[in-house]
């Protein structure tokens, strides 16, 4: 199983090829600062249905079969991650700027929050993604009976 300590160490990225199951594939990689550096193998698994829905909390699968990382997966997860990475970037260089010279008065906490936004946009998005692939693929599976 992965392992990380703030964000550096191992992580699954990714769900893939949904099955009616419950299974799908994701992606083990070596993350620097939570962010996805070099794929090291792909897993079909499992979700233990006791797993928690909370961000960074501890989560157990029930590993189906390991494979070499799943191309597809591997390059979509690299382009959400660039995504998030350039909307921060996005952020920092034009936006807060922009702000400051506008002279709009903002505090610290709101340029922080404007930032999270910014950064969290793209990843709501793969989820909202995710979510619908994963329907639309136990709709299949339900017009297949």
């Amino acid at each position: 199983m992965p392992s990380n300590v703030n964000g550096f160490g191992t992580k699954y990225y990714g769900q893939r090829d949904f099955r009616s199951d419950g299974s799908y594939v994701t992606t083990n990689f070596f993350c620097l600062a939570f962010v996805p550096v070099v794929p090291l193998h792909s897993v079909r698994v499992i979700p233990d249905p006791k797993n928690s829905a909370m961000p960074f909390s501890k989560n157990y699968y029930a590993i189906l079969e390991k494979r070499w990382p799943h191309p597809l997966q591997v390059l979509s997860i690299y382009l959400w991650s660039a995504a998030a990475v350039g909307m921060g970037v996005l952020f920092l260089w034009k936006i807060e700027p922009l702000l400051k010279k506008s002279g709009v008065s903002v505090q610290g906490w709101v340029e922080a929050v404007l930032g999270g936004v910014c950064v969290a946009t793209p990843i709501f998005l793969g989820i909202l993604l995710r979510t619908l692939l994963r329907n639309r693929e136990q709709l299949k599976s339900t017009q297949a009976l």
